[in-house]
């Protein structure tokens, strides 16, 4: 088995056809090999050092100029950023709190079936680490194509563990009360 290629982030995922399944039908781009070579393709030669600098220096830029918000607001809905948007930043949350082994700040952006099936925070910690220990132990991660049809989200992340174990994952999100939450996660390939 030969190293796992990573989609080209421009494709079309669905050749707009429609549903958010058709987010899996995503096929690889030739001559890229590993995640790190996908994103330096895809940024003109960004490393993930620089792409962590930009994001920080990004979210302080934000945090400075945004509003305070009550405790039980955050992930809600944000009028001045684009859904999508909205959508990464809860992932990248959760994988945030992964890796700093916060199983209250993963826990919160779970869905309420997600919260009802697992019970607790530690229960559903120990089903990532088992299930889907490269999302658990990530890294790195990138966004790829996403997709938006009412209160319902599909994003592809591809995520690479510190062992350098890589995943491409399709998380689903939905709107409950006024922010969104990740319903599931669906290995791709």
């Amino acid at each position: 088995m030969g190293p796992r290629r990573w989609p080209d982030p421009k494709q079309s995922c669905d050749g707009g056809q429609g549903p958010l399944t058709t987010l899996c039908s995503i096929q690889p781009c030739k001559g890229v090999t590993s995640m790190k070579t996908w994103f330096q393709t895809a940024t003109g030669g960004f490393s993930f050092t620089a792409r962590a600098g930009l994001i920080l220096a990004l979210l302080l830029a934000l945090f400075a100029a945004a509003p305070a918000r009550s405790a039980g607001s955050e992930g809600a809905l944000q009028p001045d950023i684009s859904p999508i948007e909205e959508v990464k930043a809860v992932i990248e949350s959760q994988l945030i709190a992964f890796q700093n082994r916060d199983g209250a700040g993963a826990f919160f952006h779970a869905a309420p079936g997600i919260k009802g099936a697992f019970g607790d925070a530690d229960t559903f910690m120990t089903m990532v680490e088992r299930g889907y220990n490269v999302i658990y132990a990530n890294r790195n991660w990138v966004f790829a194509e996403g997709q938006i049809q009412g209160e319902q989200a599909a994003q592809v992340v591809l995520v690479e563990d510190s062992e350098g174990q890589q995943m491409k994952a399709i998380y689903f999100l939905r709107v409950y009360d006024g922010r969104w939450q990740i319903t599931g996660v669906q290995p791709m390939g």
